[in-house]
């Protein structure tokens, strides 16, 4: 697994990547698998009135972008709070399956090596393990869901698009949709107890409804 760098779009994207002024179009995403764990680097924590804190990530100086081609949106995005920022469950292709269970493990095992800095204490594997929250699940021979994050207002709102590759606006109800979705791996959270992955949906090409079979 890795990134691709033969390019020219993904150069431009490296150089507008982490501007707060630019944010780059789906055309510009490099359509890859997820980058080793090994050569991810945390920032520097930050944390709010909480006792959360979050540790920024980027590889290379790149933000952790992923193209996901082909996803169903089971639900509609929820909040608990009623908030702006909501939460949408993806169902993935089975073509993400071994990266996204690759990807979850080598986590646990890059964390136990840091947990010093990041945990402030010595963590086990299996202490890690316990603790952790991922951002999806497996079950069997269905396909892989994640959660992401997805902003309806202000700058980072999710940006839409159609099939055209023109901006759109969102639908009024995400149930059943099948979307093709950028997500960004954003930081680690870890809080007293707990800890897991941020993941953020930046943008969402409507593909076209899901086609549901007659049950008679």
């Amino acid at each position: 697994m890795g990134m691709r760098k033969n390019d020219a779009s993904l150069d431009r994207f490296r150089s507008r990547s982490s501007s707060p002024i630019h944010r780059a179009t789906p055309a510009m995403i490099p359509a890859s698998y997820i980058p080793q764990v090994k050569t991810w680097k945390f920032g520097a924590a930050a944390q709010g009135d909480s006792d959360v804190k979050s540790y920024p990530l980027t590889v290379g100086g790149m933000d952790i972008v992923l193209n996901l081609q082909g996803c169903l949106s089971p639900f509609d995005p929820s909040s608990l709070n009623g908030g702006a920022r909501k939460t949408l469950t993806l169902r993935l292709p089975k073509v993400w399956d071994q990266p996204f269970g690759e990807m979850e493990a080598a986590l646990i095992k890059e964390a136990a090596t840091k947990s010093e800095t990041l945990f402030d204490e010595t963590l086990s594997e299996e202490q890690l393990q316990e603790r952790y929250k991922p951002i999806g699940k497996k079950t069997g021979e269905y396909p892989r869901q994640i959660r992401t994050k997805l902003n309806t207002d202000g700058f980072y709102a999710c940006r839409y698009w159609d099939s055209e590759r023109k901006r759109a606006e969102p639908p009024e109800d995400h149930t059943s949709l099948a979307f093709n979705a950028v997500i960004k791996l954003r930081a680690l959270w870890v809080s007293s107890d707990a800890w897991g992955l941020v993941c953020d949906a930046t943008d969402l090409q409507l593909i076209e409804a899901a086609q549901v079979e007659c049950p008679f």
